[in-house]
Formats: structure tokens, sequence, C-alpha cells
């Protein structure tokens, strides 16, 4: 069966100091990033080894994952897996690109199972710093798209950075979580013409573990979930992967992204076959 799987290890440091974000707040101790890495390549190890690890994974770090060579080298070997069709991570794009893709090259990488999904932050970098980022995945063929989160005195930035972009790169907008208020109509306008699917993340996604049935998120122990949000356990990765006796999603709704793009619902269709990347079929902005 194929399934979308998730992996989250324990890094929880980061590049950047975004001022909503905790995990800019910590820097990782060399001993932390070796017991990261440590965890990562047995997640890689038995995901080659498994024939029951099928589909697409996606690297979901709390932190910066990608200016990291170790996570670089993991990507390659899995992408080599035949049995995986796509492997990716999160990142903000601060990496050096041009190095980083080469490595994952010299590892073996497949450069056409790589997805990439870059966040923007206008508090750390440029529009035209970002954008030369992803100008550099272009001229590479990688496969990505990109995004920020929603919030309403960020809309003339973020509709600069979606003229800057090319026609052919999606840009998502996340709903900005704990306002304290609804977005008004012009804005609500306004994030809909960058990201005509903005739709998704005003709905309400009704909690329903049987539209998620092929997706496990696994952490750096093993411990497996079926999203980024479900606190109940699925098994372990490492000791009883093909466990099905997993107990009914407690919670009553899909708050965001990552844990409603896992339902079988008919207006993620674009995202398919593999939504956890989030980049849309046949993606053409117009606006």
């Amino acid at each position: 069966m194929k399934r979308q799987w998730y992996y989250r290890g324990s890094l929880k440091s980061c590049n950047y100091s975004c001022s909503y974000c905790p995990f800019s707040k910590k820097k990782d101790s060399l001993t932390k990033l070796q017991m990261d890495r440590t965890a990562f390549f047995r997640f890689v190890e038995k995901a080659c080894k498994e024939k029951i690890i099928q589909g697409a994974v996606q690297i979901v770090p709390y932190g910066e994952a990608l200016i990291h060579s170790y996570y670089w080298e993991g990507l390659a070997k899995l992408s080599r897996n035949p049995q995986l069709d796509a492997v990716g991570a999160q990142s903000n794009f601060s990496f050096p690109v041009e190095q980083m893709l080469s490595y994952y090259r010299e590892q073996g990488g497949i450069a056409d199972k790589l997805r990439l999904w870059g966040t923007f932050h206008p508090e750390m970098t440029s529009i035209e710093q970002f954008v030369q980022q992803c100008k550099h995945l272009t001229y590479q063929k990688i496969s990505y798209c990109v995004g920020a989160v929603g919030v309403p005195e960020h809309i003339p930035i973020i509709q600069k950075l979606r003229h800057s972009l090319p026609s052919s790169v999606y840009l998502w907008i996340n709903k900005m979580d704990g306002a304290d208020r609804a977005y008004t109509p012009s804005e609500k306008k306004a994030f809909l013409e960058i990201d005509s699917y903005f739709e998704l993340e005003l709905s309400h996604h009704k909690s329903d573990w049987k539209l998620c049935m092929n997706n496990r998120f696994v952490e750096a122990d093993g411990t497996m979930h079926r999203c980024n949000l479900d606190k109940q356990s699925a098994g372990n990765f490492y000791h009883d992967i093909v466990s099905n006796k997993v107990p009914a999603c407690r919670r009553k709704e899909c708050s965001c992204f990552l844990s409603y793009c896992n339902q079988k619902e008919e207006a993620l269709r674009p995202f398919l076959p593999y939504p956890a990347f989030r980049i849309p079929l046949d993606w053409n902005y117009s606006g």
C-alpha cells in the first residue's frame, strides 16, 4: 500500500529568529545534532529496508533541516529506493542551493523525485533573496512550492512575491493562527487572488479517521501517529510497523494543511497523488 510517510526528528533549532516561532530561540548543540542525525539515518535505513514502505516521504522538522548536509544525504538515499515515488522536506529556503543540490546528486540523489516546500519569512529575508533561491531551484529543475502566513499587514509584500515568482510556481497562503478577528472581505479576496486554493485554509475539515488511513507520522523514537496533530499511537516504526490497531482519532477538526491534506477530499484532488508536498499538478498562476 502506498502511503504518505512523514518524519519529524529531534531537531529543534533554526538559523532564523522569527518573533512568532519558539524554535528560533534555540540552537542545538553538536551532541544534539549528532543525536538527530543518528535518529534520522535509523529511519532512512529502516525505510529503505522494509518492502512495506511505499509511496512518499516528507520531512517536517521543528526547525531548519536543509542547512544540515546529513538531511540531504538521507534524502538522497531515500530517493534511490525504487518503492518511493517522491521525497522532500519543509524549509525556509536559506540553504546554499547549488552546494546542497550538488551534494544531493553526489550521494546518488534522484532530482526528479525531490519535492521541496519553502516558507517565506518576511522578518528574515527579502523578496529578492528568496526569489533568487527559487530561481536556482527552477534552473536545477527541482519541483517545489512556496508560501507564507496570511498576515493581513503582509498582503502587499506577498503580492509582490507572487508577481516576482515564475507563474509555474504555486504560492500557498496559510491561515493566520490566533487572530482575534476574521479576515475582512477585501483581505480574503486579496489572498484568494494569490492562492486560489486558500478556501481550503478557511474551511472546517471535520476529523474522520476513516478518510486518512494511508498516512503515518513518525517521530524520532519511532512512535507513529496518523498525522502531526493526532496524539493516538499507531504503533512503532521500528517494532510493529504493520500494526493496524490504530485507535480512532479524538480530534474534532483537522486544523492545518498537514492534517487535512491526508483526507480523501475532492477539493484536494489537484494535489494528488501526494498532497503532503503541497504542489498542485499543472499549476499556472494567471492572476
